[in-house]
């Protein structure tokens, strides 16, 4: 057996390979003879059937298999044996040229780790969220919980007002004859007029109207929101950028009846953990406090990654793609009970996800740079502090959450890589020029940045 290796690009190589049927021989025979162990055929023992007649019915099929079994051996020893070589991904075979009893060619193409040169990072500025809890966010957040705790009452003969219930239909009328358009209309349509997704002209002409109403309004229609009708609800119908004109009956109008915020609401809405209202809302505070911490730091590494993306233009192996597209693939079928959809367009998918899954790759390689040159690990407190802060607010313990992970190593190693680039992102908030910024600032600041990348969007 002959091999070559060569560099096809600074990030993948080809591994070059060329056997003689001799070189193959043994292989194969002892593929045949397990095959012959199986085999009943009329005027012979089971396992005794002759080499040649198995060879004969089955040496075509076996013998591909032995090929593909003797190029993924060959690949094991001359790169996955070769220390000065740290492939990346899944090999693919390229060229695979061999017909039973004759000689083999094959090409293996795979990706290689590239160089990574760490840039300094500590003049360079990234934004992070700094939102101190209010007490008006605590109230905002108890009225948001009476608000969903709320009993709807009927309003007999008295207008809707901002923050009431309503049912209506809508007909649509066609404006050159004056009369309803048959197959489009939405009954039961049913919101709070508070609601966001709600059209604003629909709102302002509800307000004020009482059950048993109708009236007529125009509504524009968005031309990038084709899955929504003029409620804000899933609609089939034509679409344009045209007004459309409507009939609209009120069926019913209802008033929220908020509870009390007392001992019975708090036990209610806990399940008994609080009852002291007083308690509770400092526990409302120490939940709006980690979630503002949370999102402060989720929205800090996105910034981070981009930030790393833009200053480390590295290439990225084909095989390191289309790993993370195999994931993302893999994904979709555990959302559809572990099959793909039946109209699933996946070579459509790879094509649209593609510059996700090299970015994701791209992070990968610099993550672990950073993780080499830092010499940074996970040590036994870390995965204890992990599965303790997993375990807060459930009903099982921190040891029957690790003890759940440790029976499962892919799952552990999860885990690892996980509290690993907790680390990493801690290590380069640090290097970053952070500028903290208030709520009013960050959102102005996403904002405009939302505004340029609109501006030169295609």
């Amino acid at each position: 057996m002959e091999t070559t290796l060569s560099e096809a690009s600074p990030v993948e190589y080809e591994l070059d390979i060329r056997a003689t049927a001799d070189d193959i021989e043994p292989k194969l025979k002892e593929a045949l003879k397990e095959q012959r162990k199986h085999m009943d055929v009329q005027g012979f023992r089971q396992g005794k059937v002759p080499l040649g007649l198995v060879k004969k019915m089955h040496g075509e099929q076996i013998g591909y298999k032995v090929a593909q079994e003797f190029v993924q051996d060959a690949f094991e020893d001359e790169v996955e044996g070769n220390n000065d070589i740290e492939p990346l991904g899944q090999p693919t075979i390229t060229e695979l040229d061999y017909e039973l009893d004759e000689d083999l060619h094959a090409v293996v193409r795979f990706g290689v780790r590239p160089e990574v040169e760490l840039q300094d990072v500590s003049s360079e500025q990234i934004s992070m969220l700094e939102h101190e809890v209010t007490e008006e966010d605590v109230e905002e957040e108890i009225e948001n919980l009476r608000t969903k705790e709320a009993d709807l009452l009927p309003m007999e003969d008295e207008p809707a007002g901002e923050e009431d219930f309503v049912n209506i239909d809508l007909q649509r009328i066609d404006p050159q004859t004056d009369t309803p358009i048959i197959g489009d209309k939405d009954e039961d349509l049913s919101f709070f007029l508070d609601d966001e997704r709600l059209k604003e002209e629909l709102r302002e002409a509800l307000m004020g109207k009482k059950a048993g109403d109708t009236f007529r309004v125009e509504l524009p229609q968005d031309p990038h929101d084709h899955d929504h009708g003029p409620g804000g609800h899933d609609h089939d119908h034509d679409h344009d950028e045209e007004d459309r004109l409507y009939e609209v009956t009120v069926n019913d109008v209802k008033e929220r009846d908020l509870p009390p915020f007392d001992e019975a609401f708090v036990e209610r809405i806990t399940e008994n953990e609080f009852s002291d209202p007083e308690a509770f809302r400092d526990e409302v505070r120490r939940q709006l406090e980690e979630q503002w911490e949370d999102q402060s730091r989720e929205m800090v590494q996105g910034e981070i990654v981009d930030k790393m993306l833009e200053l480390h233009p590295v290439p990225v192996p084909e095989s390191v793609i289309e790993t993370y597209l195999d994931s993302f693939v893999n994904q979709v079928e555990q959302e559809n009970d572990g099959e793909l959809p039946d109209d699933f367009d996946e070579e459509h998918f790879r094509n649209r996800n593609r510059r996700d899954a090299e970015k994701q790759g791209r992070w990968m390689l610099i993550r672990d740079k950073i993780i080499e040159e830092e010499d940074l690990e996970v040590t036994d407190e870390e995965l204890q502090e992990f599965f303790a802060d997993q375990a807060q607010g459930d009903e099982v313990s921190a040891q029957q959450i690790e003890q759940f992970y440790r029976q499962m190593p892919k799952m552990m190693d999860r885990v690892k890589q996980q509290v690993l680039s907790d680390k990493v992102y801690d290590l380069l908030i640090e290097r970053f020029d952070v500028q903290k910024k208030s709520r009013e600032e960050f959102e102005e600041e996403m904002h405009q940045q939302h505004q340029a990348r609109q501006s030169v969007a295609p």
